[in-house]
């Protein structure tokens, strides 16, 4: 054992003198207990971890191992193969209500092959989707920053691409806040560029306008029949709801990987709030 009263001379060491003097002499093999734990190492004793004055005999900190216990969702199709994996945690929002904050999911075709990869991993405000082929290839991949993990409300961000099936590039395009942002292209299936926009200038001046439409309905009784195809006021919302799904079933963001569609189902889902509005007045008088 080393002598903790002196070192270098007759000067008295305080034990931080001690343990500095020494770090670089340690030997796992041949030096005690007592100078491990001077120096602050970690060591294990029949199952035991010391540091200092603590035991983990003492450790009751698995009690609270359930709040981050990660929950694993498996579906199957009939033919036994994998439909649906879903990993996530079971969490209270800041009003005490439970809720289920995705990390990753994954769906698969008939055949087994993964069609739609999301993660969203734990800590991180981003959450990455990759859509594929039939024959694997990458098709899209994009990226969401989420405002809110109970609602999941996100904004696009960063790189969003969408592929050929030969593997070539078709369009990318980068997004900041919700909007475009920077160059933009889009790509023909051999390579060559068909489509560049940049839209760096119009960045902030795109911000204020898709701030100020966020959340409000902007079109009129008529603007709103015809974006759902209609020429004429519909004489029910069975119409207008018939003609909503219709519509809506090419450009939902979770059935295709075009960078325009979220914007396209925005404005269809805003027409049919108008009509419901307007049929609702009608009802009351």
């Amino acid at each position: 054992m080393f002598d903790k009263a002196k070192i270098n001379g007759d000067s008295e060491a305080t034990d931080q003198q001690v343990v500095q003097a020494q770090l670089d002499k340690l030997d796992l093999d041949k030096t005690g207990f007592e100078e491990l734990q001077l120096a602050r190492v970690i060591t294990r004793k029949q199952q035991q971890i010391t540091f200092f004055n603590y035991s983990s005999d003492n450790d009751d900190s698995d009690s609270d191992e359930d709040d981050g216990r990660l929950v694993n969702q498996k579906e199957y199709h009939d033919n036994g193969m994998a439909r649906y994996f879903r990993t996530y945690q079971n969490r209270v929002d800041a009003n005490g209500m439970p809720y289920q904050r995705m990390i990753e999911e994954k769906h698969f075709d008939i055949d087994g092959v993964c069609r739609v990869d999301v993660h969203f991993a734990v800590g991180q405000p981003y959450l990455y989707r990759k859509h594929f082929w039939p024959n694997q290839r990458l098709k899209s991949e994009s990226v969401f920053w989420v405002e809110d993990e109970v609602t999941m409300s996100c904004k696009k961000w960063g790189h969003w691409r969408t592929y050929y099936d030969t593997g070539n590039v078709q369009t990318e395009m980068q997004y900041r806040d919700g909007v475009r942002y920077g160059f933009c292209k889009r790509y023909a299936h051999d390579g060559a560029i068909e489509w560049v926009k940049d839209y760096t200038k119009q960045y902030l001046e795109r911000i204020e306008q898709f701030n100020e439409k966020k959340g409000k309905v902007a079109f009129t009784v008529m603007d709103a029949c015809e974006i759902l195809g209609f020429e004429a006021i519909p004489p029910s919302m069975k119409e207008v709801n018939s003609q909503y799904r219709t519509r809506c079933a090419p450009v939902h963001p979770d059935k295709t990987p075009d960078p325009d569609a979220t914007e396209v189902f925005i404005k269809i889902s805003r027409a049919r709030d108008v009509l419901k509005v307007f049929f609702e007045k009608q009802a009351h008088g």
